[in-house]
């Protein structure tokens, strides 16, 4: 029984599906980017990241001025 359990652990549990950029139904519409920008921008701060917050706070300006 144990010569077999590296069979087990090998081709037990083998994935099958490989997923596809068409299995994601995105609409760029439902985005709703400034709510992703604040929190990216929360983060950043909890993180001490400054490179971080730098990079997203001209694009979280940028989209509260569209």
């Amino acid at each position: 029984m144990l010569r077999f359990l590296p069979l087990f652990f090998l081709l037990g549990c083998a994935v099958t599906h490989n997923p596809q950029p068409s299995d994601t139904k995105f609409k760029e519409s439902d985005r709703n980017w400034v709510k992703v920008y604040e929190h990216e921008l929360k983060v950043a701060i909890a993180n001490d990241d400054r490179e971080a917050w730098m990079f997203f706070w001209p694009e979280y300006l940028k989209e509260i001025s569209k």
